[in-house]
């Protein structure tokens, strides 16, 4: 999508969302076929994850999965946390994950780039006092001043990688103190460390950072996933805890992932080339 198209949207989510429901039906035969480059990456995402043909309509769901998150951001910004809170119809996995907190070790919680981030960080307020948010600022203002709002909204420490190693040790300090450590690690970002592993039908890039500071504050790493059910309605999923210094730890994460990202597809908000195989090299 193009950047005037990414503010339009945006804009629209934080003055007035109703109008993304309205939009919807037009927006998402139009992006797919006005944006030959989200249309081509997606398809090829899609490619990499079933290994057989992928459906036409398979850019239109993924293009409408990113739509409603962008809607779902601008509506939380109008909501209560308990507003956001009712929109959790099921919770997977908590009894194993208190088990694993009954250790006061701090958790760093690992997820992907699907269903709603904000409302999983409103389950997870449910059971975490301390909730710390590892992000990276946005390049659209709108954007990032709307998720700020949801999370002030719901008590939750925002952490802005662009600060560097104050920000790390603040997290590692909070992890110490029993507090837990949301990030995503579906998607290494330029400049960031990571390793490349087998995922579904090619290869992902798996941030390394997740697993370096669990093993800093000596605490496990928890995969968690928010997905939707119906329109407005979200499960979250708590996989087994994962210890960070057993050898095989990195290929652990890329399971939990690939394991979700075969369930929902087209719920993995990727509008570009995901997999090692299909990036564009770097010129010479």
């Amino acid at each position: 999508m193009s950047a005037a198209a990414l503010r339009t949207l945006f804009w629209l989510a934080g003055r007035a969302p109703w109008t993304l429901a309205v939009l919807r039906p037009l927006a998402i035969r139009l992006v797919p076929r006005l944006a030959p480059a989200v249309r081509r990456n997606t398809l090829a995402n899609g490619r990499r994850i079933t290994a057989d043909a992928v459906p036409a309509s398979f850019p239109r769901e993924v293009v409408g999965s990113f739509y409603d998150f962008v809607r779902d951001i601008g509506a939380a910004k109008l909501e209560s946390a308990e507003q956001l809170r009712a929109k959790v119809v099921t919770v997977e996995g908590e009894p194993a994950y208190l088990a694993t907190r009954a250790a006061h070790t701090g958790a760093v919680l690992i997820t992907a780039h699907m269903g709603s981030f904000e409302v999983g960080l409103a389950a997870l307020r449910n059971v975490e006092e301390k909730v710390h948010v590892v992000f990276k600022r946005d390049e659209f203002d709108g954007f990032e001043s709307m998720r700020r709002g949801v999370r002030q909204t719901l008590g939750v420490h925002e952490a802005a990688i662009d600060d560097g190693w104050a920000t790390l040790i603040g997290l590692r300090d909070a992890l110490r103190d029993n507090g837990v450590v949301v990030m995503q690690g579906d998607r290494a970002m330029p400049g960031q460390k990571s390793a490349v592993v087998p995922f579904l039908y090619g290869h992902l890039r798996i941030p390394l950072g997740p697993l370096k500071l669990a093993l800093a504050a000596g605490c496990p790493v928890v995969p968690v996933f928010t997905v939707r059910e119906a329109p407005g309605k979200f499960r979250v999923c708590l996989e087994p805890a994962i210890d960070p210094a057993a050898p095989n730890a990195i290929e652990q994460v890329a399971t939990a992932i690939e394991r979700f990202v075969r369930r929902y597809p087209t719920q993995w908000l990727v509008l570009h080339p995901a997999f090692v195989e299909d990036e564009t090299p770097c010129p010479k």
